[in-house]
């Protein structure tokens, strides 16, 4: 039993020390940066990875709801990664009329070495911007420290076969002939593939609102972010669909702007103040609203929209408009 003492406490030593797991992943890289009203935040998940991992790139900024804030479209090459994918998380409020906005890449390595993550521009409003700091990141290689890279050998020299009957020939040459006409065949039957078209500022704006619908937020107790993203939806709109920078703007000076615009007739100016007017009260004065008045604010949204999308003509190509 004296004997087995030293081996258990060998043991007990391997058993708690660091798993390989811990010693792959470095400690995550955090850089923030402040250029007023935009606090920003950048990092990543891991400093130290294999070939066989990705490491995930975040940018964090906290702006006011009023304040434009754009993330870079990264290449499809990234320094030493290839970035495989890109994902925004939906604007989260934070605080008084603070709204968080996160951009995720996900970058996987190509070969091991030290690598760098090269400086990135994030805008704020039309002529401002923040420029990021590089970051170092360790890619390893799979191979154990001291092993040697597998041998490629050389490629085997020819095998002769032995003689196959002609008539083996003639059924793969047959089977060819066959698969061939069967392609084309198909892909003269294929119907041309529909064109993509881009989708049109309303049907964006509806989508958003049937998304928004379906978080179901109210049920949630979360009225003044249900509020925040339904105003949002509308402004976007109105600058896709006009032009105008309502997104930027603030109410008082979207609806000074819009007095003198002959996009909108009287009746829908006076629809709009009050959406954004009833929103405001909601997202800054602390209102608490009704579900009389929530349903009359996702009327009144979806029916400004409605009324303002583009009309289609009502004679279609080809079916001829003149006599």
């Amino acid at each position: 039993m004296i004997r087995l003492f030293p081996l258990l406490l060998l043991l007990a030593a391997f058993s708690c020390g660091p798993s390989s797991e811990d010693r792959a992943a470095g400690p995550a890289i955090v850089k923030r940066y402040s250029v007023e009203p935009v606090e920003l935040t950048v990092s990543v998940d891991r400093d130290r990875l294999d070939v066989s991992e990705t490491v995930e790139l975040a940018l964090e900024a906290t702006a006011p709801e009023e304040q434009e804030v754009r993330f870079p479209v990264l290449p499809d090459k990234l320094g030493g990664f290839s970035v495989l994918e890109s994902r925004e998380a939906s604007p989260l409020l934070v605080g008084d009329g603070q709204i968080l906005r996160r951009e995720t890449y996900v970058l996987e390595p190509f070969l091991p070495g030290d690598y760098e993550i090269p400086p990135l521009t994030i805008g704020i409003g039309e002529d401002r911007s923040i420029e990021t700091e590089p970051m170092q990141v360790v890619v390893e290689s799979l191979l154990k420290e001291g092993e040697e890279k597998p041998e490629i050998k050389d490629i085997a020299p020819p095998v002769s076969l032995p003689g196959l009957n002609p008539w083996i020939y003639v059924g793969i040459a047959v089977l060819l002939i066959a698969a061939g006409l069967t392609y084309w065949w198909k892909k003269l039957r294929r119907k041309r593939a529909p064109v993509e078209t881009q989708p049109q500022p309303h049907e964006i704006a509806l989508r958003a609102l049937r998304e928004l619908m379906n978080e179901d937020l109210i049920t949630k107790g979360q009225a003044k972010l249900f509020y925040l993203k339904v105003s949002a939806i509308l402004r976007r709109y109105i600058e896709g669909r006009f032009g105008l920078q309502a997104p930027e703007s603030t109410t008082e000076e979207f609806l000074n702007d819009l007095r003198d615009d002959q996009s909108f007739s009287e009746r829908q100016k006076e629809l709009l103040r009050q959406f954004l007017v009833h929103c405001d009260l909601v997202k800054f004065a602390g209102h608490q609203p009704v579900r009389e008045e929530i349903d009359d604010t996702i009327n009144t949204c979806a029916q400004f929209i409605a009324e303002t999308k583009p009309q289609e003509s009502a004679v279609q190509p080809g079916t001829g408009g003149g006599s």
